[in-house]
């Protein structure tokens, strides 16, 4: 007889591809999400992953009962729902500056879907929110944090840009380069430094709030900005340029969760949208 939440286990590890994203995204140890995946693969008699140092690979009755958990979850959802009348959730939020909600959009039609009478609310801190997007180095204490991706920065231009044609650019040769500010980017005073150390200083042709911001201001104009290399794939008309340098460094971003359960319980619908993400980062 199949039981709830070993499919709930399963369903993670499919999609994140690793018992231990898995078993961090339901707040359990690692061999307790291992142990469940077992019993599971006993009672239907066959194997559902293949299983190497690199994760886990679904085989062919895995791929068969993702399809099937995935109604079978929703049905059940769908009944907690129509007959304990649960009252709307609450869920607090914070996005960093330098995050572009655009590349979370499956993870957000995820909590949408799933829970239908959830109401989300966007905190001023990072500390103050149940789920925050943010930079591994702004993860706040108190919060476990998942790493999504990592990328290095990129100097972005318009394609119309004198410098739009190079490959590769020095920290030497944006001494005549205007720059859009970006003072709220965690790594900001430490690329400054890394400016004086070059004799560069920084010219600024405009100082934003947010990375939206300095998108559209570049992509009018306005000047170059240094920025994570993703936040290109969402705006075609900007080309970035890889930087020659080891000082500006690469981000990791991830979520941070509040070591609560409905916080865990959130995380792991908001990771079953950004496995399957239209825009990855």
């Amino acid at each position: 007889m199949l039981e709830v939440t070993p499919l709930r286990y399963f369903v993670s590890a499919f999609e994140m591809g690793t018992i231990s994203s898995a078993a961090s995204g339901h707040g359990i140890s690692q061999p307790s999400l291992s142990q469940a995946l077992q019993k599971l693969e006993d009672t239907l008699g066959t194997p559902l992953f293949v299983r190497s140092r690199t994760g886990l690979r679904p085989t062919p009755a895995g791929r068969d009962l993702y399809h099937h958990a995935q109604t079978i979850l929703r049905a059940v959802g769908d009944a907690e729902r129509r007959f304990l009348k649960e009252p709307p959730l609450h869920l607090s939020l914070y996005t960093a500056p330098d995050v572009l909600l655009s590349a979370y959009q499956g993870a957000f039609h995820a909590l949408r879907t799933s829970c239908p009478t959830l109401e989300m609310r966007f905190e001023q801190t990072a500390k103050d929110a149940e789920l925050a997007i943010v930079d591994k180095v702004c993860a706040p204490k108190g919060h476990r944090f998942t790493e999504l991706y990592t990328e290095p920065y990129v100097l972005a231009v318009a394609r119309s840009h004198p410098l739009a044609g190079r490959n590769r650019i020095s920290i030497e040769d944006l001494r005549s380069v205007t720059l859009v500010s970006r003072r709220y980017c965690p790594r900001h005073d430490a690329m400054l430094a890394e400016f004086a150390l070059a004799d560069a200083p920084l010219k600024v042709s405009a100082e934003a709030v947010n990375d939206q911001q300095v998108l559209e201001l570049t992509g009018l104009g306005f000047g170059a900005a240094i920025l994570p290399a993703g936040h290109l794939k969402l705006k075609s008309s900007l080309r970035g340029i890889p930087l020659d340098h080891e000082g500006l460094e690469h981000r990791s971003v991830g979520v941070a969760v509040k070591k609560t359960t409905f916080a865990d319980e959130m995380f792991r619908t908001w990771m079953t949208g950004w496995a399957t993400s239209p825009i990855r980062l």
